[in-house]
């Protein structure tokens, strides 16, 4: 992490710190504090826990602002950061329980706290303000300074976070996802029902209970295609898994013979995994397996099919594909692979890796599905014999047995 980064978050947790304990009005005071803490302290745990993630977006949905944001509303700043921090603490609790892969850098935690608490502390002021200066459209319509307030609450929050990820993490800012129309009409619409939980809660609070049936029919909506994404993906690279790798395979092998189109096929196998795993434990080897699927993904076209198929093995689909063309791939993400540190553990020592390639094409020689394939685990059985980190492809002359290796040429 840069000395920015870490100054940055250092300052945010400085800032959510002060914001906790600061004597800041609260916009619609509740009647009940108490059983308003009770359960909506138990409602944003609960969503905070289950959550939808979300594979066309690579993110994850929370209902859990519209329970921050009711609370906002109703419970004066001290409530509402124990809320804040319960929820979150009960979150990082779980990841350590069932040793999942969010939250694991320490900071992480305590710095979604802290964005929480300046974000709420900003609102309050900012709803204060504006009832302190009232203008015609805000008596007319309330929800108009709700409305604002739930904005001015999603810019904050999400723009405090995008700094966090560019400075911490080195990314760009259109990379973070923050502060995208998509992102921020999700977090709005949560939000004002936020603002109508509130409103019906202080009416009768029995009538917060259908007004949050749409919560549950969005999750199962989520939820859906993410256990479609998980049943086809590989676990640890993103990738498709062996089974459902096989089906698309065996589809576009169909019809690139049916309509005699170019046709490649690659199987890679990650050098020497055995050895990593000694070296630096198996941690370091999933690390190295992990960033590969990643590096693969991003040096293929869109229509391309990537799969692991488990341990080190990896193979890719190249639909309308020339021998040359795919030499040219195949040389690219061995390259890259080749020049990458691998990091397993944040300050851990990096980890370099090699990959070894074998290509075959679609041709007359090649009668089935299964011979294609067979013919590329050849060409790769040769690159571990040459020597390991290199590309080997057949020879597009008369002899079929020629191969031909890209590193060789170097």
């Amino acid at each position: 992490m840069s000395v920015q980064g870490k100054l940055y978050i250092a300052a945010v947790l400085l800032f959510g710190t002060v914001c906790a304990f600061l004597p800041l009005p609260t916009p619609t005071p509740t009647a009940d504090p108490l059983m308003t803490f009770i359960v909506f302290g138990v409602l944003a745990t609960i969503t905070q826990l289950f959550y939808a993630e979300v594979p066309s977006t690579n993110s994850a949905y929370f209902a859990t602002p519209v329970f921050v944001f009711a609370s906002l509303l109703l419970l004066d700043q001290q409530i509402f950061s124990v809320i804040v921090v319960l929820y979150h603490v009960i979150e990082w609790l779980k990841e350590r329980i069932i040793d999942g892969h969010r939250l694991q850098a320490w900071y992480i935690q305590p710095f979604n706290i802290a964005v929480d608490l300046i974000t709420g502390a900003v609102v309050r002021m900012l709803c204060y303000w504006l009832d302190t200066h009232t203008m015609i459209i805000w008596s007319i319509s309330p929800v108009l300074l709700k409305a604002l307030a739930a904005f001015s609450f999603v810019l904050i929050n999400q723009g405090l976070i995008g700094i966090a990820i560019v400075l911490a993490r080195g990314k760009r800012w259109h990379e973070t996802g923050m502060l995208q129309p998509v992102n921020m009409i999700s977090d709005m619409v949560l939000l004002l029902l936020g603002y109508v939980v509130a409103v019906l809660w202080e009416i009768n609070p029995w009538l917060i209970v259908p007004a949050l049936s749409p919560l549950v029919l969005m999750y199962r909506a989520l939820k859906v295609p993410a256990l479609q994404e998980e049943a086809q993906t590989d676990g640890k690279t993103g990738l498709l898994n062996a089974r459902y790798f096989g089906r698309q395979y065996e589809v576009e092998y169909a019809r690139a013979q049916r309509f005699n189109r170019p046709f490649a096929f690659l199987m890679c196998d990650l050098d020497y995994l055995r050895t990593i795993n000694n070296t630096y434990g198996h941690l370091a080897g999933d690390a190295v397996i992990a960033g590969i699927g990643k590096i693969i993904a991003r040096n293929i076209r869109s229509y391309d099919i990537a799969g692991r198929f488990g341990g080190e093995e990896f193979a890719i689909v190249l639909p309308e594909t020339q021998l040359e063309d795919s030499i040219v791939i195949a040389e690219r993400i061995r390259a890259e692979i080749e020049a990458a540190e691998f990091r397993y553990a944040e300050g851990s020592a990096p980890v370099h890796a090699t990959i070894s390639i074998g290509i075959s094409c679609l041709s007359k020689s090649i009668q089935s599905s299964t011979e294609l394939m067979n013919a590329a685990d050849r060409a790769l059985y040769q690159a571990k014999a040459d020597g390991r980190n290199r590309v080997v492809a057949p020879v597009p002359v008369a002899e079929p047995s020629i191969m031909l290796s890209s590193r060789a040429l170097n």
